[in-house]
């Protein structure tokens, strides 16, 4: 009787090519198309620093150069120590997304039901909070793909600054977030509000403080004007003209030729100087 094996047959299986595949080949492609367009306008720029140089990344209207072009300029002026290249490209740079940033920062926070004075004051830090974030990661060179699609980028970036603004402020409500010592807008103002009482009366809130006033009392008593005039001249003249002559941090940024933000971030540097130098005081007083 004729016996028969069965004999194995192993077939390699070849891989199916769908349209998605076709498509993500596609994508790529027109990656690599992008990339090799940019590098070849960056690589034909004139000799950095030169007339023509700056002449090329200022250019206005239809000659713009596109931003990822900017970026990797701002990664040149870095790598070479120059600051104030760095500077004058980043101006170039946020000219060009003022209207967008701008018109972003007031329509995300349109829906949150804030008095006029209130919204302007986040409206200003929020577009200044994404204008740092975006300076750190221009300089970041290992941030690569900002010089290959830079408003892909700007959106991520955008909704990290919202997102961690929003928390600072207190109202990003979240279990996870890790919550800091700043007291939050929204509470300090709801501090300063009457209460409407059902007859319709407003009364305003008193908190009594016993600490917080022997607090106050020992800042009186202690040297504190001899510790403001020790200051660092920049500090010295913020704290001064807000606090001795009542201006405001518009007309002290207008007076010293400094911007809001910078009034701001002096005034944090002198409280920290004098919450040192008041430090032991304050032990005392609690010891």
């Amino acid at each position: 009787m004729l016996c028969l094996n069965k004999v194995p047959v192993h077939v390699k299986q070849e891989p199916i090519y769908t349209e998605e595949d076709h498509g993500r080949d596609e994508q790529d492609g027109e990656l690599v198309k992008r990339r090799m367009v940019l590098s070849a306008m960056y690589d034909v720029l004139p000799v950095y620093g030169s007339v023509a140089f700056w002449r090329a990344i200022e250019a206005p209207g239809e000659d713009v150069l596109p931003l990822e072009v900017l970026v990797r300029c701002v990664r040149t002026a870095v790598n070479r120590g120059d600051d104030s290249g760095r500077k004058r490209i980043f101006e170039v740079i946020f000219r060009r997304l003022h209207v967008t940033n701008d018109c972003w920062a007031n329509n995300v926070l349109k829906t949150m039901n804030l008095q006029g004075v209130e919204q302007s004051a986040l409206v200003c830090d929020l577009y200044a909070d994404l204008c740092e974030c975006i300076m750190r990661a221009l300089m970041d060179s290992s941030r690569l793909f900002w010089e290959e699609h830079f408003q892909h980028c700007l959106s991520f970036e955008r909704r990290h600054v919202f997102r961690a603004f929003m928390t600072r402020e207190g109202w990003w409500n979240s279990q996870t977030a890790t919550k800091t010592s700043r007291v939050p807008r929204m509470l300090v103002g709801s501090l300063d509000q009457a209460v409407q009482q059902r007859d319709r009366d407003l009364c305003e809130i008193a908190i009594e403080d016993e600490d917080a006033q022997k607090a106050l009392l020992a800042v009186e008593q202690s040297d504190l004007p001899l510790l403001i005039l020790s200051l660092p001249d920049k500090l010295k003249s913020v704290v001064l003209l807000i606090f001795w002559e009542g201006r405001t941090e518009k007309d002290t940024a207008r007076i010293l030729g400094i911007t809001d933000r910078t009034v701001r971030n002096r005034l944090q540097g002198a409280f920290e100087i004098l919450r040192n130098e008041l430090e032991p005081e304050r032990a005392l007083l609690h010891g």
